[in-house]
């Protein structure tokens, strides 16, 4: 914690993303004598990590914005990664021999969700359009409850003989799924807020605070619907009503947050870096050739999905549908380049990999071929995102309110 701190704190003197830098200094780390082998812990990320860092997204972010951006977001965090799925799955599944169709779908739908923790920094550092922002942002806190929802499904199928259910059935749990994540979210979010109002005590309220994110998380793991959408619904009320709360404990919840996020999205990169050795020891004498051959395949297949996604869902719909067009004009097509580049992956798909059961096939093989995809996007679209943003021009216009603001 102490290493990942420092190191975070370096990087915003230097003006440097974060989350690239602690990316580095775990694989440098990680072959340093002396330093013990760090396993990702899958409990930890899904309970510990992810849901306070889905939560302070949730609360900074706009209802409104996200209504109003309704059509794209459906289509980023609920088509674009039904689609990485089959693609990724596909391609995995040709590419790498012995691999089972189950398994290369499972590996494509732990690739599905994208990580905006890097974008967003990025984008505030260079003045990105608010809009494109919310979109970034959006897609990220929603598509994880899509992505984790299509992967148990898929581990269920590689895991095990027994006939799978239907694609019809897959669909209807699929939808219970997140429908009762974002049941248990609304009515947590309610009952949450009116507490609130009663406690009128800043201390109290930050401490009740700090708990909502797990509660929400769990209430709805313990219903066995999306945990992930809960906390979203939950942090996106108690943030459309914050307005409505005693400054003083909107003051003191936003510098408690932002020293939580900050510890915990440091410690998250830094465990990413430090991920090498183990998931290389898992591998054993694998011919290295081969293994760079197929990482290279899954993360292409990653990224080329991803484009060709997003132009059309950005575009087809205003083409075929006039009064979308005039009541949404279609965005400049730098921006939806920026938007199609923006796919980085991270934590969650590195937890999700690591809670694969011992008995799903070449399960080292699909640890490792995530591992690669979440550090190859990290580095490669990580690094030339600020440069591409700058070559394109793409910025928040002078009549226009800017991310940061």
């Amino acid at each position: 914690i102490l290493g990942s701190c420092a190191i975070a704190g370096l990087a915003r003197r230097r003006g440097v993303a974060a989350p690239i830098l602690l990316v580095l200094a775990g694989l440098a780390a990680s072959y340093i004598p002396g330093v013990p082998v760090f396993r990702l812990q899958p409990d930890v990320i899904l309970f510990v990590v992810l849901p306070p860092l889905v939560y302070t997204t949730a609360l900074e972010s706009s209802y409104l914005n996200l209504r109003d951006n309704l059509r794209t977001l459906t289509l980023l965090s609920v088509g674009l990664v039904l689609f990485t799925a089959a693609v990724v799955g596909g391609v995995a599944w040709l590419a790498v021999p012995g691999l089972s169709l189950a398994a290369a779908f499972t590996l494509g739908a732990i690739l599905g969700p994208t990580d905006a923790v890097t974008t967003a920094s990025i984008g505030r550092q260079l003045h990105l359009p608010r809009r494109l922002l919310t979109v970034i942002n959006g897609e990220s806190m929603l598509n994880d409850g899509t992505a984790l929802t299509v992967y148990a499904v898929a581990v269920s199928a590689a895991a095990t003989t027994v006939a799978t259910p239907s694609p019809l059935e897959d669909v209807r749990s699929l939808l219970v799924i997140g429908a009762g994540g974002v049941a248990v979210g609304l009515v947590l979010g309610v009952v949450l807020h009116r507490i609130r109002m009663r406690l009128r005590d800043p201390l109290v309220e930050s401490a009740l605070s700090l708990l909502t994110p797990f509660t929400a998380y769990l209430a709805a793991d313990s219903l066995h619907v999306s945990g992930i959408l809960a906390v979203v619904v939950t942090g996106l009320y108690l943030g459309h009503h914050a307005g409505q709360a005693h400054f003083a404990t909107r003051l003191q919840d936003g510098a408690v947050w932002r020293v939580v996020t900050f510890v915990l999205e440091s410690v998250a990169f830094a465990l990413i870096g430090l991920q090498l050795r183990p998931v290389l020891q898992d591998l054993g004498r694998s011919d290295p050739g081969r293994l760079a051959a197929e990482a290279a395949i899954v993360l292409g297949a990653v990224v080329l999905a991803r484009i060709a996604w997003v132009f059309p869902s950005i575009y087809l719909p205003r083409w075929l549908v006039p009064r979308i067009r005039q009541a949404d004009p279609p965005p400049v097509w730098p921006a939806t380049l920026v938007l199609s580049w923006a796919g980085l992956r991270g934590v969650i798909s590195l937890a999700a990999a690591a809670a694969l059961p011992a008995d799903v096939p070449m399960r080292s093989l699909l640890v490792f071929l995530t591992f690669t995809t979440v550090l190859g996007t990290l580095l490669v679209q990580g690094l030339t995102l600020p440069r591409l943003i700058r070559r394109l021009g793409v910025r928040a216009g002078p009549g226009e309110e800017r991310a940061d603001a």
